[in-house]
Order: C-alpha cells, then structure tokens, then sequence
C-alpha cells in the first residue's frame, strides 16, 4: 500500500501541473484570439503605406510638391526677363540705326558740300589759270612791242630808256631780243648795271 501510495504521488502532480500548463497555454491563445490586434510600428506598414497612398490622392494644392508649381512660375519670369532684354535691346539697335542714318545723312550732306566746293574751287582755279594766260599774253605783247621800239631807234637813246627799267624786264627784255641788237645797246649801259645784266643773261641763258 505505501508503495503504491509512493509511486502514485509523484505522477498525479506531474499530471496536475500539464494540465495547468496546458490550461495557460489554452487560455492565452483565447486571449490572444479573441482580444484586439496591437500593431507593433514597423512591423505592418500596410495600413502606413495605405494611408500614404490616400493622402497622396487627396493632396491639395498647398500640400504638393513645391517644384511642381514653382517651374510654371519660373518659366513665366524667365520669359518675362527675357522679353524684356530683347526689347531694351531691339530698342538699343534701333537707337544706334537712327544715329548711323543721322551720322550717314549728315557724312552725305558733308560729301556733297565738299564735292560743291571742290567744283567751286575747280571754277576759280580755271578762272585763274585763265587771266594768268591772258596777262602772260599782254606781258608777251607789250614785251614785243618795247623790243620793236628798242630796236628801232639809236642804241644810245634806247641804252637810256632801258636802264630806268626794272631789272627784271630789262632781262626779259633781252633774252627775247636778238645778240645783234643787245650787242649796240649794252655798250650805253651803266658800266655796273651792264656787268649785273650780263651776268643774269649769261645765268638766264643756262
């Protein structure tokens, strides 16, 4: 009897505490059955990404991303600036191409002015050259009327009215008549005033 009583014992408290732990285990799997699901953050993302996923669709205005508005904007301004650049620089080539038409009307009325002058001067130029010719003439005329006369009459008389002449027509004077005639008057000549006029004849003559 003691011995069964010894081999007995020691199995219904083995017995007794499985079903206790059975009991437990039991127990917790209803109470985590039945009971609410914590969710552990990190763990589920799903209702994270779902709620991301709502919010991106119901994302107004003021809560998209700020590059997306902005570049509109920004292209707005870029050709606002850049409109206006050209336009001051269309209005800077206009401001220079009324200058050089201004400058090129004013060069254009300088060359005709200039060409008008030149035309003018030509004129007087010819006028000029013109009485030159005619004094030459009547300096030639009335140098070969003087020789005539010079030549007609006596060398002595003719030694007195040549010697009261400027040097200069004296010389002229002879160079034009002949050796022959110079020959007879010069001898009535001023022994100083002949020996200059011979010295210009003979440098004349060179």
């Amino acid at each position: 009897m003691n011995f069964r009583t010894k081999h007995v014992k020691p199995y219904l408290l083995a017995t007794l505490l499985c079903f206790l732990i059975l009991k437990l285990v039991l127990g917790a799997m209803l109470l985590y059955i039945k009971g609410p699901v914590l969710s552990v953050p990190g763990l589920d993302s799903r209702p994270a990404l779902a709620e991301d996923a709502g919010r991106g669709t119901s994302k107004g205005p003021s809560d998209q991303d700020p590059l997306l508005p902005s570049r509109p904007s920004l292209n707005s301004q870029n050709v606002s600036a850049s409109l206006k650049i050209l336009e001051r620089r269309r209005a800077e080539i206009e401001m220079e191409r009324r200058q050089l038409e201004s400058e090129r009307k004013q060069l254009t009325a300088l060359k005709e002015e200039i060409e008008a002058k030149l035309v003018q001067l030509s004129k007087i130029q010819d006028s000029i050259q013109s009485k030159l010719e005619t004094q030459e003439t009547i300096r030639n005329d009335k140098i070969k009327h003087l020789i005539k006369i010079y030549t007609t009459m006596a060398p002595k008389k003719a030694a007195a009215l040549i010697e009261k002449l400027d040097m200069e027509v004296i010389i002229e004077l002879f160079s034009k008549m002949k050796g022959e005639n110079v020959g007879k008057i010069l001898p009535y000549v001023s022994a100083e005033k002949a020996a200059r006029i011979s010295e210009r004849l003979a440098n004349f003559n060179d």
